[in-house]
């Protein structure tokens, strides 16, 4: 297809905003730099030199699988641009023009449409949008900010593992209703391509149970850690001829024990929470003899203690046939289970912020080693007065209820085995709830620069300091997400929420941590996205 043009007249390829509220909140931000006239002026203040801005670029779900890949690019040029002015938008892959276009400036925000061959896509996908203005008197400005997006040229179905706990299992829930079945349902839809969940998780499995190896048991009444549901998941791939994509992690809950570790400490080796973490989900500091081997009840400790760490997890899910990438998640928080004690959700609370951290920092290193970026640690935004009597967020819970768990910690089956025990905090299933969970997910940024739908995601905000006292204010500040946001949703790692239009806020901490803040923004569109410091902050 030529270079495409924009119709005016034409409702299918353009679309034009003239809305109140998207200019009331841009014009603070622009006013006093956007003053333009004649010529492009040659020194311009930052928010100018985003302009024009590409605001948002959308395609089909299905991709290029089904003929040329049709999408729109929505360009925003602010009032005050002399008549006749106009936008000159480019799109490139591979570094190379594939499409462009001229447009009249008539209205502040348009939707341009093009359609591209899937020939025409670059290898790994990766589009990139920006324009241009032209003045009257042939003065052409630079390039503004642009937009990235990445386009799978692959149409065969996903094939996503899923490897874990009772957690990722899905304790209790129907299959329909698991996180890692709507993660992947989800990811085909948004991808084009489907997806087919191949299922491994197991509950009670620890992380690694040392003594299960050298060899992974092959008996039905064994539950296999996570290293052999990866042999498994190996095994199958290779015997049916097909490479996998994504592989969904999680682990190390067990090893620590859910009921008498990590809420009170029992356990022995838990007292100390942080060094628990560090020993079950990292990988070090194990003594050479099991403190809990001979504990009188039934605790996955006594097999999950010591042993590789979520790292070493990361590593042998990338090795899996067809090299897939992976996302270690926690899936659940200290504020979810409504019937735990008040006094121990504080040790709930801290073992999801120590065990995120480690899964981030686990994912980092991985990578750094291994040279490519292949591992992305996530989890739910949560915050601590999402309630169902309150705003419903995304919150730290796979299984849609904000306040109370929707899977058990133990059993299938209650009572199936005499050591197995259950947790009295199961409710009924929130299908809607759980998607909106599955969709916080999927705003990570690695998910869309993997498998496309999105702006890949670099340092949208800073912090005034990542060290701090307790109850000392930290400024925050977005002004590098961009200049046409319309809300900043703010996520502070701490159970705390705040939603502001301004791209300033501060907060002051009184938990440790480590507290992790995110920032979810809207831009003018009301497509989201999802930014997160690069290092906690801690409280001393």
């Amino acid at each position: 297809m030529s270079a495409v043009r924009l119709r005016n007249s034409q409702e299918e390829h353009v679309k034009l905003w003239r809305s109140r509220q998207c200019r009331a909140a841009l014009l603070p931000t622009l006013a006093g730099v956007i003053a333009v006239a004649g010529t492009m002026a040659e020194a311009q203040a930052d928010p100018l030199a985003d302009l024009p801005l590409i605001l948002d670029v959308s395609t089909p779900h299905d991709g290029p699988c089904n003929g040329p890949l049709h999408g729109t690019t929505a360009v925003y040029f602010p009032p005050g641009v002399p008549a006749h002015a106009e936008v000159e938008w480019r799109i490139l892959g591979g570094g190379q023009p594939i499409r462009s276009g001229i447009t009249v400036v008539q209205n502040d925000v348009m939707t341009v449409g093009f359609d591209i061959r899937r020939d025409e896509l670059p290898p790994d996908g990766l589009l990139r949008v920006d324009a241009r203005a032209r003045v009257p008197g042939g003065d052409i400005g630079d390039y503004g900010k642009p937009w990235n997006f990445r386009v799978s040229r692959e149409c065969r179905p996903l094939h996503v593992v899923s490897v874990g706990d009772s957690v990722l299992w899905g304790q209790s829930l129907e299959k329909n209703r698991t996180f890692a079945d709507l993660f992947a349902e989800t990811l085909g839809t948004r991808t084009g391509r489907g997806a087919k969940l191949h299922d491994y998780t197991a509950s009670g499995a620890t992380l690694d149970s040392p003594s299960l190896h050298p060899n992974c048991p092959n008996s039905d009444d064994t539950t296999l850690d996570v290293f052999c549901q990866l042999e498994q998941a190996a095994a199958d791939a290779t015997a049916n001829g097909y490479r996998i994509d994504l592989v969904l992690l999680d682990g190390c809950l067990n090893d620590l024990d859910p009921f008498f570790g990590i809420p009170v400490g029992v356990t022995p080796g838990t007292q100390d929470l942080a060094a628990a973490v560090r020993r079950e989900c990292g990988g070090v500091g194990a003594e050479s003899v099991n403190p809990a081997a001979d504990v009188p009840y039934f605790s996955g400790a006594k097999l999950g203690y010591g042993g590789r760490g979520i790292r070493e997890a990361m590593q042998a899910a990338h090795d899996l046939p067809g090299a897939p990438k992976v996302l270690v998640g926690d899936y659940f928080h200290g504020y979810d289970a409504g019937r735990v004690p008040q006094g121990l959700t504080q040790r709930w609370s801290e073992f999801v912020r120590l065990s995120s951290e480690a899964f981030r920092q686990a994912a980092t290193d991985a990578n750094a080693a291994a040279g490519e970026v292949f591992a992305a640690a996530a989890d739910g935004l949560f915050t601590q007065d999402a309630m169902p009597t309150g705003d419903r967020r995304p919150a730290m819970n796979p299984l849609g209820d904000e306040a109370v768990s929707l899977r058990q910690l133990a059993c299938a089956q209650p009572g199936a085995l005499p050591q197995c025990l259950t947790v009295p905090v199961a409710a009924q299933a929130d299908l809607d709830g759980a998607r909106k969970y599955v969709e916080a997910f999927l705003m990570n940024g690695r998910i869309a620069e993997w498998f496309g739908g999105g702006e890949p995601t670099g340092e949208g905000f800073t912090a005034s300091r990542t060290t701090t006292h307790q109850g000392t204010p930290i400024a925050f500040d977005a002004a590098k997400a961009g200049s046409a946001i319309r809300q900043y949703d703010w996520y502070f790692g701490d159970g705390s929420h705040e939603t502001t239009t301004d791209s300033s806020t501060s907060h002051a901490y009184n938990d440790r941590g480590p507290n992790l803040p995110r920032l979810v923004v809207t831009d003018m569109t009301g497509h989201q996205s999802l930014f997160e410091l690069d290092r906690p902050i801690t409280v001393g």
